[in-house]
């Protein structure tokens, strides 16, 4: 599995193999990945050539600040289970990669 962290590089990725022909499967998310996410992964490892899933905790989706710092956030065990369940790539951006400085 794949680990993109920079907008750049995985749209060249899909740019990529999308120029093979190839159709990509997006599932987004916010982390805390569970079985909800997982079934959307597997549909979409099942109906498209790259599978591809999304962490990012986007701070606009949060009426307070606070509720943002205290979202769950558990990386390395999110990722852990997009990679058992077959996911081609992950898209990790942080805050600044999305919105800039």
């Amino acid at each position: 599995m794949i680990i993109y962290k920079k907008k750049a590089e995985i749209i060249d990725f899909l740019t990529s193999e999308k120029g093979k022909g190839k159709k990509i499967g997006f599932v987004p998310t916010m982390g805390a990945i569970h079985n909800g996410h997982l079934s959307l992964l597997r549909q979409a490892i099942l109906e498209t050539d790259v599978s591809v899933c999304s962490i990012f905790v986007n701070p606009a989706q949060f009426n307070t600040r606070e509720d943002y710092v205290n979202y769950p956030t558990r990386l390395t065990e999110d990722l852990q289970l997009l990679e058992s369940t077959g996911c081609d790539c992950v898209f990790v951006p942080d805050e600044m990669e999305i919105y800039g400085g």
